[in-house]
């Protein structure tokens, strides 16, 4: 039984009642009511009767003439103000509980109830906390409204100190470009903010509008940033969007895939199921279901992708989770998803917990509640990884971004400073509409930044597709993997901030080439876009080994080279036939004689651990060049640096 008719039944207990305790006592008088109105009585009675007969618009008529003749009749207000509770007309219920509370004579056990629970949907939350302090301290409620109040007493204590310790929170509406007068939400943006992918209810939908909800079905819309202005929203149109709702979706940060969630449709393992689907060009494929180790027979939905593209989390209301709807996470291993598991505590709850976003950072999980302390409704909160994996606990994002409405989603761009979320308030264009605002500080996630280029052939200029994979130096784990579109070259990601990282860029028939980002106390709004060359494979064409480096004046390789060296390793191995010559420099500081021997030994360390690796020693030539060939002045230390380097070069291809 839902709550409302729970208060439904019991406004008609409390009905029953009355007329059998007064038939008992005899006939009644006014004074038994607190009144002297013979009229407002009989209205009163007959209130009464008309709700017994379940007329409910009778008995209110009723009331409402016994109030009106008898304007502090403390019963009649009480009956009141329970039916404008029951019909969460909680502004209406206010008037006549507390005049019901001022006239209580005792027998209106549940008042503090009613009040506290009134009190705390109208955000009054130091009203609320008194009243239901109250209530629960009588200890003469039902089970199910002690229980109701325990757990809104500890939302209202929440919200009535965080109210008074609100954060900055200043929504600018998107506008008429992606807003409409029908609802719009679920934002979701690539990782340099151009391109946003929203769900709409509107006339532009596939499906139209749905006679038996009454309302146009969820689609997919589109909108992209030029620098200026966003441009006039657009259906994404099939395959993705049918004549079925699809909603809550998740797109990669190059905006190459999507993760969404679609109800009803053929292949469906249940009611709403999550798919995906790759855009080729401008045309996405034909939606794949993610299969039954992600989706069940329960509802899953709200899937959010980590930056890495390996660990994907939704939300599902299916068993073995903490409570209703839980957050739950799946891996990609071996190129499939693992059997999903729950994300367990602290962030699920026996409550509802769902729209879970991971900022690009891998750090900040944002996610909604209605059973972590908030302000009412659902609640959006913040839960930071722990070094050992676990999830912090999680932290309300405050007053008034949180209100006693549902706030239901956040997504956060890569620089953590602005966040985009749907809101119905007032002063919008109609429903719910797409708002963004800047971030206050305490609710921001670990900086990011993001990665944006082009790959091309280095002769030519032509687009190459080529793979990427980004490794933290100091833990070799890899960090990003993508590949770029195919017919264009281009690619696109997010980095935390704080680490450094070696990029490697190859593509078949390529020779391929490496870089070093050094995120370290950088400024927030830094960001990179580059064109990267590739050089065909062929005799002569030599590269620069970015991620080569060696203790001060030593031959002794660092351990931050490892994963520049694995990768050589990788590349002799699928290129069997060629030979290469490591080539070793050094800058002009010292001898020219201790330079041209440091290089030389510094390349003999290089081929040493090729070999070790299981790599020909006939296939390697180590040469050390000194300070002979300079690629830049040796003048600052940034020249210096630049000179200091390991190259190879390719001698021969086998061919």
């Amino acid at each position: 039984m839902n709550r409302t008719a729970v208060f439904a039944c019991l406004l008609l207990s409390l009905t029953f009642l009355l007329p059998a305790q007064l038939s008992a006592q005899g006939k009644p008088k006014p004074a038994d009511f607190g009144i002297k109105s013979k009229k407002a009585m009989k209205a009163y009675l007959e209130g009464l009767q008309y709700a017994q007969y379940r007329d409910r618009d009778g008995a209110i008529a009723a009331f409402e003439e016994a109030i009106s003749l008898e304007p502090d009749f403390a019963r009649a207000h009480y009956q009141l103000g329970i039916n404008a509770y029951v019909q969460k007309d909680y502004e209406a219920a206010i008037p006549h509980l507390e005049k019901a509370q001022a006239g209580d004579d005792g027998n209106f056990r549940a008042i503090g109830f009613y009040l506290g629970e009134t009190y705390f949907h109208l955000g009054r939350y130091a009203e609320s906390v008194p009243a239901l302090e109250a209530f629960v301290a009588r200890g003469e409620g039902r089970r199910q409204d002690m229980e109701q109040a325990t757990y809104t007493l500890r939302h209202a204590r929440f919200a009535a100190q965080a109210i008074a310790d609100s954060v900055s929170f200043t929504p600018i509406n998107l506008g008429t470009a992606i807003n409409s007068p029908h609802d719009e939400y679920l934002p979701y943006l690539i990782a340099d903010d151009t391109y946003l992918l929203f769900t709409s209810r509107r006339p532009q939908s596939v499906g139209g509008f749905n006679p038996r909800l009454q309302r146009y079905n969820e689609d997919f819309f589109y909108s992209q940033w030029d620098g200026e202005a966003w441009s006039a929203a657009e259906n994404l149109g099939p395959p993705i969007n049918t004549r079925e709702n699809e909603g809550a979706a998740a797109i990669t940060q190059d905006g190459r895939t999507i993760f969404f969630t679609s109800c009803n449709r053929e292949d469906g393992i249940g009611g709403c199921d999550i798919y995906y689907s790759v855009r080729e060009g401008s045309r996405w494929r034909r939606p794949v279901n993610l299969g039954p180790a992600v989706n069940t027979v329960a509802w899953e939905g709200h899937p959010c992708l980590s930056g890495d593209g390996r660990t994907l989390y939704f939300a599902s209301s299916r068993p073995g989770g903490e409570g209703g709807s839980d957050i739950w996470y799946t891996r990609l291993v071996g190129g499939a998803w693992a059997e999903a598991q729950p994300l367990g505590t602290p962030v699920n709850t026996p409550g509802n917990e769902d729209s879970p976003f991971l900022h690009a950072d891998d750090q900040s999980l944002y996610f909604s509640s209605d059973y972590h302390p908030g302000f009412g409704g659902q609640d959006i909160f913040l839960s930071f990884r722990n070094e050992d994996g676990s999830w912090s606990e999680p932290q309300n994002l405050g007053y008034p971004l949180n209100t006693v409405a549902h706030e239901s989603h956040l997504f956060v761009n890569a620089q953590g400073r602005e966040g985009f979320m749907n809101s119905d308030r007032e002063g919008g264009l109609g429903g719910s509409d797409i708002y963004r605002f800047e971030m206050a500080p305490r609710n921001r996630p670990r900086i990011a930044t993001f990665l944006r280029g082009r790959v091309q052939d280095s002769l030519t200029s032509k687009p190459v597709a080529a793979h990427l994979r980004l490794v933290d130096v100091e833990t070799g784990d890899t960090i990003r993997e993508v590949d770029t579109d195919p017919n264009k070259g281009n690619f696109l990601m997010t980095l935390p901030l704080e680490r450094e990282y070696a990029a490697f860029v190859e593509a078949e028939g390529y020779l391929f080439t490496t870089r070093n980002f050094y995120l370290k106390d950088l400024p927030e709004e830094t960001y990179f876009d580059l064109v990267i060359e590739l050089a065909p494979l062929k005799k002569d064409v030599q590269v620069v080994l970015q991620n080569i480096f060696f203790a001060f004046g030593s031959d002794s390789l660092e351990a931050t080279s490892h994963p520049e060296l694995a990768f050589l390793v990788s590349f002799m191995e699928k290129n069997p036939n060629i030979r290469i010559e490591i080539q070793g420099h050094t800058d002009d500081v010292g001898s020219e004689a201790d330079n041209l021997d440091l290089s030389q030994r510094r390349a003999e360390s290089v081929r040493a651990y090729l070999i070790a690796a299981g790599i020909s020693g006939e296939r390697i030539v180590a040469q050390g060049y000194g300070e002979s060939m300079p690629v830049a002045g040796n003048i600052t230390d940034e020249d210096r640096a630049r000179n200091r380097r390991t190259e190879f070069k390719i001698l021969d291809t086998g061919e």
